[in-house]
Parts: C-alpha cells; structure tokens; sequence
C-alpha cells in the first residue's frame, strides 16, 4: 500500500492518517541551480541584468506567433519596459520563487515556484515559458528535474503543476515529467475574461525517488549522441 493511503485509529476507532515525522520547510530557499545543460538564475531586485533582459527581450521577439501566450493569464509585452515591469514585480504572484531559465549562455525563458504551503509543505511549479528556443529540448527537461530536486531537498511533501484543461501541450509535459494527475477543477478561475477549468498533477515525496533515478539516468552523458539526441526516452511507471 502507498504511504499516503495508510491510516491508524485513534481513540474513538475512526480511521486518521498517520503522523508526520519528517521536518516540515519552513521557507524555500531561492538560490541558483546549476544543471549539465541549463542554469536556472533566480530573479531578485539585481536580475535580470542588462544583458540578460536584452537577450530574453530578443528571445520573445524571435518567437513564431503569439500562441505561447494563450494559456498564461498575461499577454505578451510591447516592449522592454513592459517585459522588465512583469519580471521585476514577478507577474503578479505572490509570494513566488521566479527563475530565469539560462541555456548556452543566453536566458530564453523563465520558471516559477508558486503558492507556498509551509505548513503542509507543498509548492506549485508555474508559470513557465518555455520560448520557442527552450522547448523540447534536453534544458527544458533538466529544468524541471532541477526544481524538482531542489523542493524534495527541502523537505517538500508534494509538488503540484496545474494548467487550462484545453492546454494539451501543458497536460502532456506534466506527464511526462512524472506528474500524477488528479482531477479537473470545474470553473476553478476566470482568466482574461474566460473561463477556465484547471486540471491538477502532483508528485509526492514517496514517488520521488524512482523519478529522480529515472531522470538522472535519461540526463546521463551516455544517453545522447554526438548530435545531441536522446537514445532512450524519459520513461517512467506513470508511462507504463
């Protein structure tokens, strides 16, 4: 049986869950996080810097068509100042943890831990732009893994990734990251003035360690090719 389905009866012979023993976060610690293939730079009063808001400023610019900011509850930026605004007050999210997402040198796109339960340790990956430069790429994956890894560190009991229902992109990755989904939140927010039903995946602490290894192995130097393509795919018991 899972350790999360487990119970115990207390006094009165109702069924409780069972205690919890670990030590619980009592902050996340926002610091950069360094990957083989990307670096993940946290967004305070001193970043972006110049350099880093120029090339992610020419990163949205190069970006195909608009349809990367559908799903997000923002709009894309007319110019550098809008995009500096957005980052330096964090679009909005409070509290949050933002990273700007750093591949080959140059940052194109950005991450976040949103929505902080200290109490019952869980945290909510979000807002995530993947640029057209960033997606389906090996970074993007290491990205993820990296934020992953640092929470469960923490001492986080679960990880939670929830999106637009009609955002198959979104639903799609969360699976593949190893996310578990939960269910469909009906009518769970407006956003730009249109409904939106959410679908909810999480990760917990006792899944974590059969994941970690799976990612470690697919982020392995040995599982790609001198063209930089993947031999084996990031396979997991939730794609079994």
């Amino acid at each position: 049986m899972k350790d999360y389905l487990k119970s115990e009866f207390n006094a009165f012979q109702q069924p409780v869950g069972t205690p919890i023993r670990q030590l619980l976060p009592v902050t996340y610690r926002h610091e950069r996080l360094i990957g083989q293939f990307v670096e993940l730079i946290p967004i305070n009063d001193d970043r972006p810097n110049d350099l880093e808001l120029e090339q992610l400023w020419q990163t949205l610019n190069t970006e195909p068509d608009a349809r990367c900011w559908t799903y997000l509850p923002y709009e894309g930026f007319s110019n550098r100042n809008e995009l500096k605004y957005a980052l330096q007050t964090v679009f909005g999210f409070h509290p949050s943890y933002h990273y700007l997402i750093k591949m080959n040198g140059e940052v194109v796109g950005w991450i976040a831990l949103l929505n902080p339960r200290l109490t019952h340790a869980v945290i909510e990956v979000g807002n995530v732009y993947f640029s057209h430069r960033l997606k389906r790429t090996v970074a993007a994956t290491e990205a993820v893994f990296l934020l992953l890894k640092k929470c469960f560190e923490q001492n986080f009991r679960r990880i939670e990734w929830k999106c637009d229902d009609f955002n198959e992109p979104s639903k799609r990755a969360a699976l593949r990251f190893g996310f578990y989904f939960e269910g469909l939140f009906r009518q769970d927010r407006v956003t730009k003035g249109r409904n939106r039903n959410t679908a909810w995946f999480s990760i917990i602490d006792e899944e974590w360690p059969e994941l970690k290894a799976v990612y470690e192995a697919w982020l392995s130097p040995d599982n790609f090719d001198p063209q930089g393509n993947q031999k084996q795919r990031l396979i997991h018991s939730r794609l079994l």
